[in-house]
């Protein structure tokens, strides 16, 4: 069972140093544009003649799978830093991805910072994209106290937008900065030590607008995941920040 666990991060190490980065994509400094348009909703007829609008509705379902250990396709996100090194709770940090194709054949993954480019002119129109989210996962420490949160951010790709996706080959990779906001579960009351590690979410969306609102279908997708190491940090109490300022 242990070796099973180790060979993947194994491989991870030994292709790292025979890969070549193709992009690096700095977001530290982007305002993502991330909202979706729907037409508006038609107006209607309330009490005393009265012209209202009506109110549209919104959605969103996600269609599961499964991995497949066959499948040639896989991914390794190493979390390569974060900057500072003390993270808090309430302040975002600044983190630094490698997205690596660890696997055997090219695949494909979306790179633009802005969803709201990839939608057509027409509000109207149903249009599919992917997105892939870098995520930093907080753990603890072997037999650390108990420590649990994550933070994300995403890149999102049509093949039909040139330049919004890239078709990484085995050993190939992207490098991706970005500033990172932590979303905490299980936070300490001062400082302890614990451990980052980079994963991903790749998926395949449908976006649907309707008069007033909008429906998204998700697909989640399995490219084999292969494990990275862990990056040591320390984490401060949430107040820390605040009473620093003070």
């Amino acid at each position: 069972m242990i070796a099973s666990r180790v060979l993947p991060l194994l491989l991870l190490v030994a292709g790292s140093a025979l890969s070549q980065e193709i992009r690096y994509i700095d977001l530290t400094a982007v305002k993502q544009h991330t909202q979706l348009r729907y037409p508006p909703a038609p107006p209607v007829e309330c009490e005393q003649g009265a012209v209202c609008s009506s109110g549209g509705y919104g959605g969103i379902s996600i269609g599961d799978g499964a991995p497949d250990w066959r499948d040639p396709h896989a991914l390794g996100v190493e979390l390569l830093r974060v900057s500072p090194a003390d993270v808090n709770a309430a302040e975002p940090f600044e983190a630094e991805f490698r997205v690596l194709n660890t696997g055997r054949a090219p695949i494909d993954i979306p790179v633009s910072p802005h969803l709201s480019d990839l939608q057509p002119s027409d509000p109207s129109l149903d249009f599919s994209y992917f997105s892939l989210a870098l995520v930093a996962d907080v753990a603890p420490e072997p037999g650390g106290p108990d420590v649990s949160s994550l933070g994300f951010v995403e890149l999102y790709g049509s093949p039909d937008q040139d330049g919004t996706m890239v078709v990484l080959k085995p050993g190939e990779w992207i490098r991706v900065t970005a500033n990172v906001k932590l979303q905490p579960r299980s936070w300490p009351m001062e400082q302890v030590s614990a451990r980052f590690r980079g994963e991903f979410w790749l998926h395949k969306n449908t976006f649907h607008p309707h008069p007033g609102g909008k429906f998204t279908e998700v697909q989640n997708l399995y490219p084999n995941h292969t494990p990275t190491k862990w990056l040591p940090v320390l984490l401060t109490s949430r107040g820390s920040a605040k009473e620093a300022k003070q």
